[in-house]
């Protein structure tokens, strides 16, 4: 898996979102933003609230790609991985406070809070490719990779 460099994680907790894309059964590309999040050296966990299209397209297919960008400074990244759902206790528990804690600090509106409380799948993605999405750089270079990028998804 790609360890995720301290620039990368700053700039991703400072967007405090990112898209998520997955496919299933359908062959349709689904994305979904996130907001309960949180990113670690080897891996970035979130939150699903809901069960619907992401959920079942991971039961699916596990592939995911999760991309965060700042529309201002042109500056953003992708990640190419693999996920699972967290269901090991306390694991799952720990990682689920800790997130909505985080997210509560940074968005204290009712209905996040109101959100928060519901029942939660917790997902786990190891990114195996990272690729810059700035203009000025070669998005098809993978900035960081333990796989051959170039056959990734193909």
């Amino acid at each position: 898996m790609v360890k995720i460099p301290d620039l990368i994680k700053e700039f991703i907790d400072a967007q405090g979102i990112f898209v998520v894309g997955t496919i299933g059964g359908s062959k349709f590309a689904n994305i979904s933003p996130r907001i309960f999040f949180k990113v670690e050296e080897d891996a970035i966990y979130w939150l699903d609230f809901f069960k619907h299209k992401s959920y079942r397209n991971i039961q699916v297919n596990p592939c995911v790609t999760i991309s965060v960008f700042n529309k201002d400074n042109l500056e953003g990244y992708q990640f190419r991985g693999i996920v699972r759902f967290i269901t090991d206790e306390p694991t799952k528990s720990e990682i689920k406070e800790s997130i909505i804690k985080k997210t509560l600090e940074g968005h204290p509106s009712e209905k996040i809070k109101q959100l928060s409380k519901k029942d939660v799948n917790v997902i786990q993605f190891e990114p195996q490719v990272c690729y810059s999405l700035n203009p000025e750089t070669y998005s098809d270079m993978s900035i960081g990779s333990d796989i051959d990028s170039t056959t990734l998804y193909q």
